[in-house]
């Protein structure tokens, strides 16, 4: 029994004054400017087809069949397929440029494809035409959204006694793969487009080589380093290249990685350029070699840049200790100078003259304090480390500090990490360090309050944590980022230089010291040191 859409068919071809005796020939052309145009339109298309087209064609071989291509309206723009079949279609004018219409071939399977937008299968007399009872047709629309959004048919004709109950799904399977090449020539496609377009684009330098070491790209700034055009460098293998070959070849043969390698290149008589290199192996996704990647980043000029701020920053770093120890030298020196001014104009009595000695002495102490401050600030001693049970260094530190947090009405709190941590360090130095937060945790609650000491341990890290939190008197964000420079204080008589000497103490054990502080709610202070392994 005949579809409905074949009935349908065949009922308006008689309406229009067809007959079935009579040979089909097709009345509506595509002119040679409108055909050229639309094969330009269709190129990936027809590429395509004709590659499954033969395909299939070769595993059919010895049945006659003819695979054509046509566009949304139904004109035909390519064919692939026997010559013993392509005559009969050419006697009745079944040509490239031709529209596979109703009103001109009758009820005919690319018409119904197109129609009913889904595969079409017409036998023999299925067809108007009784030319055409000798055939066997098969049509199936397609969508090439990847290609500006073309749509049309892939059809398949051959002789009735040749038809086969699997042609129709051949054909449906041949188009869904068409769709896939399709798409994936336009994505590879537009992968390379952009991939050409970064590769030109970066300032960075780049090479890539496939699995033997040919270069396939490369850019304007390895044509810079060469000082040779790109075109002269595809195709040619790595190795030639002397400032890449000891990287690239040992990314190609053994499969090593370079990353963050700081390379300076001579690129004419008197100009140098300076680079970080990275060279990584390609691989696809069974792991195997596929090639390899090279990215140069020109750090020239922040090489130079970051030379001329550290020479300011250690301009300006001499100018800022010299002007600091210049003030607390000052002002002891003064008192000195003017004691020993009046010690040398008039008589005094003998408890005046002693009185002046012992001020000046004790400013002369201030003086040698500031110095070996200054000096163990600049340069401490090196750490004498020994094993050490690290609870034990903070308990001690704590229980020489409990009178003084009496006295003060503060309340020192400890919660200890359980095990046993044994640590090498200089006990000495962490305790100075210890005392050193902990008498500033004190001054920053002249009215009294808590200082809690922890001590835990972070596995994953290695690592002990030693935190010393007040509630007192915090400190504000940009006093914050000046905490550890020399001769910073928020005291009224401090130094400045306690801190600096903590940070310089931890930094010699490999360790750090954070801050976290706010105005109102106190600060605390980290030690991280590291665990032996």
């Amino acid at each position: 029994m005949e579809a409905s859409y074949i009935v349908e068919s065949k009922k308006r071809c008689l309406e229009q004054g067809m007959t079935p005796s009579a040979i089909p020939f097709s009345k509506n052309r595509l002119s040679e400017e409108e055909l050229l145009r639309i094969r330009n339109n269709y190129r990936e298309v027809i590429s395509v087809m004709n590659f499954f087209g033969e395909k299939t064609r070769s595993q059919l071989d010895g049945i006659p069949i003819l695979i054509a291509l046509t566009d949304g309206q139904g004109y035909i723009i390519d064919f692939v397929g026997n010559e013993k079949i392509r005559s009969l279609v050419n006697k009745i004018g079944m040509e490239v440029g031709t529209l596979m219409g109703e009103e001109d071939f009758g009820t005919n399977a690319v018409h119904l494809a197109l129609q009913e937008q889904k595969p079409i299968e017409l036998l023999g007399c299925d067809h108007f035409h009784e030319h055409m009872h000798n055939t066997a047709c098969y049509s199936v629309p397609f969508q090439a959204n990847q290609v500006d959004h073309l749509a049309g048919t892939v059809s398949m004709m051959t002789f009735v006694e040749h038809h086969s109950r699997f042609a129709l799904p051949l054909l449906s399977n041949m188009v869904d793969s068409m769709e896939r090449e399709i798409e994936l020539r336009r994505t590879n496609h537009n992968k390379d487009i952009m991939n050409h377009t970064l590769i030109r684009s970066v300032n960075n330098g780049i090479i890539i080589t496939d699995a033997q070491g040919y270069i396939t790209e490369c850019n304007q700034l390895i044509e810079r380093i060469m000082n040779r055009k790109r075109t002269s460098m595809i195709g040619r293998w790595i190795c030639d290249f002397e400032p890449f070959s000891s990287y690239m070849c040992d990314v190609i043969l053994y499969g090593n990685r370079f990353e963050n390698q700081e390379c300076t290149f001579l690129i004419s008589a008197n100009k140098r350029i300076t680079c970080i290199l990275d060279a990584i192996p390609v691989v696809n996704d069974h792991q195997e070699l596929t090639g390899a990647y090279l990215q140069l980043r020109d750090i020239t000029e922040r090489n130079e840049l970051e030379n001329q701020m550290l020479t300011y920053e250690k301009f300006s770093a001499i100018g800022k200790l010299a002007a600091g120890i210049a003030h607390e030298i000052r002002n002891p020196l003064t008192s000195i100078m003017g004691f020993i001014q009046l010690l040398r104009e008039k008589p005094l009595s003998r408890e005046m003259h002693v009185r002046y000695l012992e001020i000046v002495y004790g400013e002369l102490l201030d003086l040698k304090r500031l110095v070996s401050d200054f000096v163990l600030m600049a340069k401490p001693s090196s750490p004498e480390k020994k094993e050490h049970i690290l609870q034990d260094v903070v308990i001690e530190t704590v229980q020489f500090m409990t009178s003084q947090a009496n006295f003060n009405n503060i309340i020192l709190t400890t919660d200890l990490y359980e095990s046993p941590l044994p640590i090498y360090i200089d006990s000495v130095q962490i305790k100075q360090v210890l005392i050193n937060l902990i008498q500033n945790a004190f001054e920053a609650m002249p009215k009294g309050g808590q200082v809690d000491i922890r001590l835990t341990c972070n596995k994953k890290q290695n690592t002990a944590v030693i935190t010393i939190r007040d509630y007192g008197v915090g400190i504000s964000k940009d006093q914050m980022k000046n905490v550890f420079n020399p001769f910073f204080t928020t005291k009224e008589n401090g130094l400045g230089l306690g801190l600096s000497i903590c940070y310089r103490i931890i930094e010699n054990h490999n360790g750090k010291i954070q801050i976290k502080a706010s105005e109102e709610r106190g600060t605390k202070f980290s030690i991280t040191l590291p665990l032996p392994k």
